[in-house]
This record gives C-alpha cells, structure tokens and sequence, in this order.
C-alpha cells in the first residue's frame, strides 16, 4: 500500500490501529524569516512541520500506555485510532496543553506545558474523550453549527464539563501509580469534587455528578469558553451561508440525547439528571454574548425557522430567561436600531478572535 501511495501520490490512509495512530505523529513548530527593509527589518513566524524525533515517538507510545493502565483507556485508545484520529506535537510552550479539531481528525498535544509524561496523558486522555464524543454524535463536534444557537451553547457546554469529568477518573485511577499527577489536576476544581467525593463516600456516580456540576461553577472557563463558543457561531454560521450551506441553525438536541452522547462510560454520569443542561446553574449566558448570538441567529434563519432559541436561556444578572419581557425588550431594543451594522461588528470581532483562537473554533476542544 506505501509502495503505491508514492507511486501515484494519493493522500495516506487515516490510522485504524493505536500502532498506526502512533505512526501518525508529527510535530509542528515556528520557524522565523527575517525580511531586510529600508527602515528596518521584518521578522514574520511560519507554522512547518517535521517528522518526529526518537525522543518524541517514545513519549507518545508512553503517555498511550499510561491510558492503556486502565480498562477504560484501553477501549478509549482503540476507538479514536478507528475513528481515524492523528496526533501532532506542539514544540513551543503554549496557552493550549492540547486540543481535538473534529473537521480534521487532528489532536494537538504540547509537551512542553508538562513536567512528567503522566501529566500529559491525562489531557491525551481528554482530548481523546472528544474525538469519541465527534464520533459517538456523528460528527457534531465538527458540525456544531448545525444546531440552533442554544443548543450549540448547551452541547459544548456539556461535551467539555464530561470530557473534564472523564479526565478526572483518569487522573484519580493514576494516582497511586503516579502521584506526580495530583499536583497537576488540583489546580482544576474538577478533579477536587471527584476527589472528595470519592474520598467520602467512594461513590463513583456520585463523584461523576460533583465533577460534571462544578465544571459550569469555574468562573475562568465560565468566561473563556462562552467567549469561545460565541467566536465559533458568528464565523463559523456566516461562512457557511456563504458557502450556500442550508443546515445552519436547523436542528435542536434533547439534553438526553447530549449526555448519551458525550460520556465514556455509564458510572460517572448515572446521577446527572437531562434537566440539569437547562437549569440556571448550567444555561446561563451573559447579556452581551446572548445579544451577539441572537443577532447572528436572527440573521441566518427566517419565517417558522427564526431561530429565537437564545431567548431561552437565562441572563447571568438577573437570573430570569431572556424571553420574559423586559429581557426580550432589552435584546430587541439592542438589535433594531442597527442591525447589519451590529452583525458588520460582531463579524469583525469573530474574525479577530479566530486568529487568536484558531484551535477553538471546531471546539476544536480547549484544555
């Protein structure tokens, strides 16, 4: 088969084995070009890629076998290597310790954020559990556009807070082998609600449900990932309405069917009850964001296919859904004046933040 996908350079075929999934590897790095001028001199960085180092093959097949230590990673590695997933390394220390971009089957992982090869399997672990969750939800994590605006919110919301649950279960079953993980995964209030729950009641679903809920308590991510989800529907929806895509928008999921979807394993989201994506605690927005969605939802669908679903969620200030009056006459007061020149905005604003957050726009994952 090599022999022929040089002979006629055809595209190589995705890994289907954890072996030809640890053969995907490459690794990506800046390389500076200085450009002389009359007042002065250029210096632009260009992304290139390069076939792994001996060192850097051996790091990865250790962090897979760390996650094949337990039943759970085992099955975990062997499902995404069918899903055809190929990993790459990050060699600059960055703000991401890694990321799962479901359009490309791609997952970065950043060595150089990480001390010890446990710690790095427990975000190899993470970014694993999203590349199932593409596969487990056809595609959606690529595809995400397809739902209306709030329940894209509420999806990704819950793909995250279960993907952190799945890693802290991880992390919890390594520490005894590896107690140079604890200091890593303390620092997220995930693994501390699976920890103490565990600690006192030795209750696996119970510790399941107090990591899942206190993912949406973190203040940190409550801000950065609703930043992110929004950069991802006012570029994404009005590129593909560009492109003549007529899915945008068009669908709704039950939140049954979302944590069906997003979990690795039954134990940990057994007392996690399908309303709690729709409470207060978990389908809150903030105003300025749910203006900012609502103009772009407006603005792609129309007639029985308005998307109004923003209007659904509750407003962070006051606690009360935005559809009630003086929510509903808040955000349309904010959208009548100047529609296109809001959406003209909201636009810019989108394209800007894609720049900084390019490996965030598919949710492609953060972690």
């Amino acid at each position: 088969m090599a022999f022929f996908s040089k002979l006629f350079k055809t595209k190589p075929e995705q890994p289907r084995t954890r072996e030809e999934m640890e053969n995907s590897l490459s690794v990506q790095y800046k390389e500076n070009y200085t450009v002389k001028m009359t007042n002065g001199t250029l210096t632009r960085a260009f992304n290139k890629t390069r076939p792994p180092k001996e060192d850097e093959k051996k790091l990865l097949k250790e962090t897979f076998d760390l996650i094949a230590s337990v039943p759970q990673g085992k099955k975990l590695l062997d499902e995404v290597a069918k899903g055809g997933y190929e990993f790459y390394f990050e060699t600059a220390r960055g703000h991401l310790n890694g990321s799962m971009t479901g359009a490309t089957k791609k997952i970065m992982l950043c060595p150089a954020n990480f001390s010890h090869a446990s710690c790095l399997a427990t975000t190899a672990f993470h970014e694993m559990t999203h590349a199932l969750q593409n596969e487990q939800t056809n595609q959606l994590l690529a595809n995400s556009y397809q739902l209306n605006a709030a329940d894209q919110f509420k999806f990704r919301r819950a793909a995250e807070a279960a993907a952190w649950t799945e890693e802290a279960k991880f992390a919890y079953q390594l520490k005894e082998a590896h107690p140079e993980v604890e200091p890593h995964v303390k620092k997220f209030p995930m693994y501390n609600a699976f920890a103490e729950e565990m600690e006192k009641s030795g209750d696996i679903s119970k510790a399941g449900e107090a990591a899942f809920k206190s993912w949406y308590g973190f203040k940190h991510y409550q801000t950065s990932y609703e930043e992110a989800h929004l950069s991802g529907l006012t570029y994404t929806v009005p590129k593909m309405h560009s492109e003549g895509n007529r899915k945008i928008l068009s669908r709704s999921i039950s939140s049954e069917e979302i944590l069906d979807r997003v979990f690795l394993s039954d134990d940990v989201k057994k007392n996690i009850q399908p309303d709690f994506l729709t409470s207060k605690e978990a389908f809150s927005i903030s105003p300025k964001t749910a203006q900012k969605a609502d103009l772009i939802a407006q603005r792609y669908t129309s007639g029985k296919h308005k998307d109004l679903s923003i209007r659904n969620m509750y407003s962070y200030e006051t606690g009360k859904k935005f559809a009630e009056p003086q929510n509903k006459e808040t955000l349309d007061s904010r959208a009548q004046p100047s529609i296109m020149s809001s959406l003209t905005k909201i636009n810019k604003d989108a394209q800007a933040q894609q720049a900084v957050k390019s490996k965030m726009t598919n949710l492609t994952a953060q972690h």
